[in-house]
Formats: structure tokens, sequence, C-alpha cells
């Protein structure tokens, strides 16, 4: 898959990304050795690849949170089984019983589910400036409650990302070439987030494919719904669960 070439650091060509994240990995290795999260995307199979290029030390892990694709676990396990497999503490479907559907001013599942289950303080992932203005914002070397993350894709555009796997004739899951830009939590409210008639179409495409996914979540979520309405009346401004659980995947 090619990406257009309209992000990245101005002169850098290919192999200026390449050798400047090679660089950037060495010269911040830590004596203990890093923590490299995988999660079976492109740009975290791009990082692993380069992470061992360049000699440093580290360990790889995949938080397991439950709620993948199906795909993706079995892709690490079969191509990348040297990659260990972290699993929360309490599953998705337990947290989602206590504390309903997760929303952007409740947005616990990330925190609850993928961060802080290694105890490693210097971790790798591969996060890219242009993903979001948040990611952006948080720079190249981003420390937080004690960790410290390094990005050694951080400026990278998406075409180099796509060549560098095209070069090395790398694998990587099938959910891209069936129009995913980007892999993450099956049923994430944020994935598809928007009005476009595409995102929609592609939301109800994925609802009746995981048909009991998605059956056993409205089950789950009703019954928080009509809980947490019984005992905090006035609390949402929906009353009706049907009109709340529509509005939170289609938004």
């Amino acid at each position: 898959m090619n990406a257009a070439r309209q992000y990245g650091l101005p002169g850098f060509e290919f192999d200026d990304y390449v050798q400047d994240a090679i660089a950037f990995l060495r010269l911040n290795e830590p004596t203990e050795g890093y923590f490299v999260g995988f999660s079976g995307g492109k740009d975290s199979i791009v990082t692993l690849d380069l992470v061992t290029r360049s000699g440093v030390k580290y360990v790889a892990g995949y938080n397991c949170t439950g709620i993948d694709y199906p795909e993706i676990p079995r892709f690490i396990r079969r191509y990348y089984p040297d990659v260990a497999f972290i699993f929360p503490k309490e599953s998705y479907w337990r947290l989602l019983r206590k504390n309903g559907p997760p929303m952007r001013t409740v947005r616990w599942c990330c925190n609850r589910l993928k961060e802080g289950h290694n105890p490693y303080k210097k971790c790798v992932f591969g996060i890219r400036a242009e993903e979001s203005y948040r990611r952006a914002a948080r720079g190249r070397i981003d420390t937080y409650k004690g960790k410290t993350t390094y990005k050694p894709i951080f400026h990278w555009p998406e075409w180099a990302v796509w060549q560098y796997i095209e070069e090395n004739s790398f694998l990587y899951p099938s959910l891209y070439d069936e129009g995913s830009r980007r892999i993450g939590c099956l049923g994430c409210p944020f994935a598809l987030c928007g009005a476009s008639e595409a995102k929609s179409i592609r939301r109800k495409e994925e609802m009746e494919k995981f048909k009991n996914w998605f059956r056993i979540h409205r089950k789950i979520s009703r019954e928080w719904f009509e809980r947490t309405r019984k005992a905090h009346p006035g609390k949402y401004p929906i009353r009706d669960f049907d009109t709340f659980y529509r509005a939170y995947w289609l938004h």
C-alpha cells in the first residue's frame, strides 16, 4: 500500500528517516533496555524492526485487550512469536459492566486495558505526529507518571512506513487492504467517528461481521445504562437506551 507524499521532514528522503530512527534509538538506549510496545499494526511492525536493526537491548510485548480484531493476536502469534502477551488485570467486559461504554468524556479503555501493565520505565512505541494533533504535541520523547516514551518514527509520514514494509517484504494484517487506515480495538467508538457516509457504512459492516460481539456489548451496556439511570436519575439527558446506543456508535 502506498500513501501520498504529503507529510514529513523537509529535505528528508526515505533513507534519512531510517538512519535517523536508528540513531535516535542508539542515542537514548537505557542501561536496562527498552520495552517495545507491539500492536501488530503497520507502525509497530516498522518500529520493532528498526529496534532490532539498531542493536539496542529490548523486550517486546503486546497489550492483549481481549477486544482486538481476531486477526491481530493470530497474526502476532504466527509471525512474531517472541513478542510477549500482556493481559490487563480486569477484562474489557468486566470494566464495561462497571463503567459503561467508554466515551469522550469518560475514556477509561486505554488506561485500564493497555497502559501501565509492564514494569519498564523506558518504552518505545510506533507513534507518529501525523496521526493527530494531540500526539504531535507530546513530542518525540514524552515522560508521564514516571515512564518515558521514545518514538523513533515520530516524524515519519505514512508513505515512508509503507515503503519500509514493501522494501523489506514484511507481512501485515489484511485489515489494511480491507480499508482500515489504523488498527485499533474492535468496536472502538473513536476509530470511525464522524458524520461521513463512508464511516457510517464501515461501522454497519463491522456490526454485521461481528454480530455476536456487538450482541454481547449491547446486552452489557443496557444493563449498565438501566442500573445507572435508576441509581442516578437525571444524570444522562437521554432516557431511552436505544437512542443512547445508536448515538454512541454512529455519532
